[in-house]
C-alpha cells in the first residue's frame, strides 16, 4: 500500500487532472489517498496556494504543479510499504 496526501482546491483543473491520473494507478499500486482541500484551512491555503496540486508521500517528498505520470509512478514505487 502507498499512502498519498493530495492537497487540492475545488475548481482547479490541474488538481482534477492529477487526481484522475492517480485514480488510474490506484489498483496497480494499492494507493490510499487522503484528500485535503486547502480552502478549508487558512494555514494550508497559505502554504500550498501557488503549488497545487500537491502529492505528499510518506518519505516526506512532494510532487506539485504539472505532475508527470512517470514522476508519479516513480514516487509510488519508492513509497510502497
Amino acid at each position: 500500500m502507498v499512502k498519498v496526501t493530495l492537497y487540492y482546491k475545488e475548481g482547479c483543473w490541474l488538481c482534477d487532472t492529477a487526481e484522475e491520473m492517480l485514480n488510474g494507478l490506484t489498483l496497480k499500486y494499492d494507493i490510499h489517498v487522503n484528500k485535503k482541500d486547502i480552502e478549508s484551512d487558512d494555514e494550508l491555503y497559505e502554504q500550498y496556494r501557488f503549488d497545487i496540486p500537491v502529492f505528499e508521500f510518506k518519505d516526506g517528498s512532494n510532487l506539485y504543479g504539472r505532475i508527470k505520470k512517470r514522476e508519479l509512478i516513480n514516487k509510488l514505487k519508492q513509497n510502497r510499504e
